[in-house]
């Protein structure tokens, strides 16, 4: 009998409490002269009492939260396209530094498509073309080292055939010893390296550029890549593996020299500290 009056009573309490101001003056006022059995029946219904009291707020709750998420992934996306234009920033510079040592225009071009082309595996499409003075063999870099060269170009865009292509070969020099050679494309494993000197000596740690002037097909001074591993034939061939420096499945901004089948000036096409950033 006991329990159901305290019930009762505890129903009137949560009664009072969802009510409007004068039936929360009363539960003031009872709470007041009945403060012991008050507590006691809010130990039994207090957590209901609580459940009940928030559901008129849950709904805007629950809007304000949609809210803060979407507050939330707009500035993700714009720290995201922040990050990016740095980026574009600091590659323009390294392509503009690239120009003005080598004493050549540039061309900034960015990557719109990436695979097989005019009979090649490994091509990349550009968003420039002719009428930005883009022609047919003009190298293309990123600022140091080789991406490729034009293989074909309309009005708005071009074609061009990554170095590292597997039917592809690059005129290149040993740095260290001025050994000159071909580097053969292997993909996205880089290049073989076989120089023309048999007896030429080739470490792990050599660096190879394009060159020199007359001898490739690309620009002179853009490095290739650095050699990974060694290997001697029975019949006394040198073979080296080559870590390429440009990644061929990563690339995004590049720049078209705009130059074509001409002799570069007699200096090296990159400044020597452009070219020990890389």
């Amino acid at each position: 009998m006991a329990a159901i009056v305290l019930a009762a009573l505890a129903l009137g309490f949560l009664t009072l409490d969802l009510g409007g101001g004068s039936l929360r003056s009363a539960h003031s006022g009872v709470r007041g002269a009945l403060g012991s059995l008050y507590r006691g029946t809010d130990a039994v219904l207090g957590p209901t009492r609580h459940f009940i009291q928030g559901i008129p707020s849950a709904g805007t709750s629950h809007s304000r939260i949609s809210v803060l998420r979407h507050e939330n992934a707009v500035l993700r996306g714009k720290i995201a396209a922040t990050d990016a234009d740095r980026a574009a920033h600091a590659q323009v510079a390294r392509l503009q530094l690239a120009a003005t040592s080598g004493g050549y225009r540039i061309v900034p071009a960015r990557v719109i498509a990436l695979g097989p082309g005019g009979g090649f595996d490994w091509t990349v499409t550009l968003d420039v073309g002719t009428g930005s003075g883009i022609r047919v063999d003009q190298t293309v870099t990123d600022g140091a080292g080789l991406v490729g060269r034009v293989l074909h170009a309309d009005a708005s865009s071009c074609v061009v055939l990554l170095g590292a292509d597997p039917g592809s070969g690059v005129g290149v020099r040993d740095l260290r010893t001025g050994q000159v050679g071909v580097a053969t494309g292997r993909g996205s494993a880089g290049f073989t390296f076989v120089p023309l000197d048999p007896k030429a000596v080739i470490r792990v740690g050599d660096r190879l550029v394009t060159g020199p002037t007359g001898s490739t097909s690309f620009a002179a001074g853009l490095s290739v890549g650095t050699v990974t591993a060694v290997r001697t034939s029975a019949d006394g061939t040198t073979t080296a593996t080559v870590r390429a420096a440009v990644s061929p499945t990563s690339l995004d901004l590049v720049g078209v020299i705009l130059v074509g089948g001409q002799p570069l000036p007699p200096r090296p096409a990159l400044a020597p500290a452009a070219q020990a950033n890389r």
